[in-house]
């Protein structure tokens, strides 16, 4: 996330509020409908994919901290064939759905807050 105003909203894990991503959101449709996302540094390839992207990740964040006795977080499966890329990925559907099954397998004292990508922690 280029614009450095909506990385910082959607970071601060402590004071992270429905409002505040709601906020980046209107934010981002805004200068989108005015064509300014170059101007206002917001991705400008497949922009709204990415602020969705970065906004879901923070709301799973905000959900983790207020459901302490769950298990929230995001996954990425990867690049999977399906219909919506026409086939061209790079992983089989049985390969893109054994990351997410072993993450909804998780123990109840599983981790919480966090992003995988193909089974791995990433940061935000």
């Amino acid at each position: 996330m280029p614009n450095e105003w909506a990385k910082s909203v959607l970071s601060e894990i402590e004071n992270i509020s429905k409002e505040r991503i709601d906020e980046v959101i209107r934010e981002f449709m805004k200068d989108y409908k005015e064509g300014l996302l170059e101007t206002k540094d917001w991705p400008t390839r497949v922009s709204g994919y990415t602020v969705a992207k970065a906004a879901l990740n923070a709301y799973t964040r905000m959900l983790a901290k207020k459901f302490p006795g769950s298990c929230v977080n995001c996954i990425c499966p990867g690049y999977v064939k399906t219909d919506i890329n026409h086939n061209t990925g790079i992983l089989s559907i049985d390969d893109g759905a054994e990351n997410p099954a072993r993450l909804a397998l998780l123990p109840d004292n599983g981790p919480s807050g966090l992003f995988f990508a193909l089974n791995e922690v990433v940061p935000f």
